[in-house]
């Protein structure tokens, strides 16, 4: 097929056109691109430890298991023969058969106000038994004989419980005796104590051989939680400084395989938190050549399902560039937790994770 002049010189123009088109369309300088570098850090862990209130602390309870030690302060019962025996302010002074009577009284070991609760998996309550009668209650004459029970409760919850009769305990006089009771509770099946614990203490006394009554004469029992080992407890958390952590980072090759102007960069946080807390984090970096960096941010309140929060601190141009560059560029972590809704609840084996992380903007090209 022929093509006249004029078609060509149509297409000539055209592709004029296009080319022109084209010519102001080609970039004039090189493109513009930003890398970014991420140098990790060690992670730190803020253990469980740091929220306890002075009653708690961690021991070891073998095979690797860990368990809240729980202290607490010890209870006093005492009282008179005239108080519990009401026959014998009669014949007090004179020398009688001793009367019958039944003891029953109750002392209290008060739970530690930052501790709303404790699963108790272990222990015994241990009772000092120390008779001041001039004799013995449960065991008044060669025939008769009584018994005394001792259980211990939080609220409705049993705690531990003792029942000895006369035939196997004496309580002679000014002589004290030693009961250790263990506590129900197991591993398997922790038993929740909240608020204080209540010691009832029963002894029922048989009538007996003549004895000189002294109503003054007293009988106590001393009771003392001992060895109490807590599967979970629910604590207080007023205001609580997190332990210093610190970690080096070497920042000083990323000048040698990255080309290009630092313009900025982070410090980044990762923060696994188990516990229902917040709190405030301070981050200090100091580099050999005398760069020093802090920041603060804060720790948003976690809890046993709370996904990893990403906490991010934004580096100025001149931050990030006095840090690339230098090995062991020292990081520090301070901070204080408190918890804003009441009592935190804690297992011995919690920590806060915390994985740091320096990250480096390099923009490159344009040149």
């Amino acid at each position: 097929m022929r093509t006249s002049p004029r078609s060509l010189s149509g297409l000539a123009a055209a592709a004029g056109c296009v080319l022109a088109v084209v010519a102001c369309e080609v970039p004039t300088s090189l493109p513009i691109w930003d890398t970014v570098w991420q140098v990790p850090a060690d992670s730190a862990e803020v253990s469980v430890a740091s929220l306890l209130p002075s009653s708690v602390g961690i021991v070891d309870v073998g095979g690797g298991v860990q368990a809240f030690s729980l202290t607490l302060p010890a209870a006093v019962y005492s009282t008179t023969l005239g108080s519990v025996c009401p026959g014998c302010a009669a014949a007090n002074g004179m020398r009688v058969p001793k009367p019958q009577f039944t003891m029953v009284d109750s002392t209290v070991i008060a739970l530690p106000s930052d501790v709303a609760s404790a699963d108790i998996v272990g222990g015994t309550i241990d009772c000092t038994i120390t008779n001041g009668f001039g004799f013995d209650p449960i065991n008044p004459s060669a025939t008769a004989s009584g018994w005394m029970r001792i259980s211990v409760l939080s609220g409705s919850t049993l705690l531990a419980k003792d029942s000895v009769p006369g035939t196997a305990l004496t309580l002679p006089t000014n002589v004290a005796r030693f009961r250790s009771i263990p506590v129900i509770g197991t591993p398997a099946a922790p038993v929740r104590i909240a608020g204080p614990l209540k010691v009832n203490i029963t002894l029922f006394s048989p009538a007996g051989d003549s004895v000189t009554i002294n109503t003054s004469e007293r009988f106590s029992v001393n009771a003392t939680a001992n060895n109490f080992r807590v599967s979970q407890a629910a604590v207080a958390v007023p205001s609580k400084s997190i332990p210093a952590q610190s970690d080096t980072v070497d920042l000083s090759g990323i000048k040698d395989v990255a080309k290009g102007t630092i313009n900025g960069g982070a410090f980044i946080l990762t923060v696994r938190n188990p516990f229902t807390v917040q709190g405030t984090v301070n981050v200090d970096m100091t580099a050999p050549n005398g760069t020093h960096v802090t920041k603060a941010l804060s720790l948003p309140v976690g809890g046993p399902t709370a996904p990893p929060a990403t906490l991010r601190l934004p580096l100025t141009a001149s931050e990030i560039n006095g840090l690339v560059g230098q090995s062991n560029v020292q990081i520090a972590l301070t901070g204080g937790v408190n918890a804003p809704g009441g009592p935190v609840t804690v297992m011995p084996t919690q920590k806060i994770i915390i994985n740091t992380m320096v990250e480096v903007t390099i923009t490159a090209g344009g040149k």
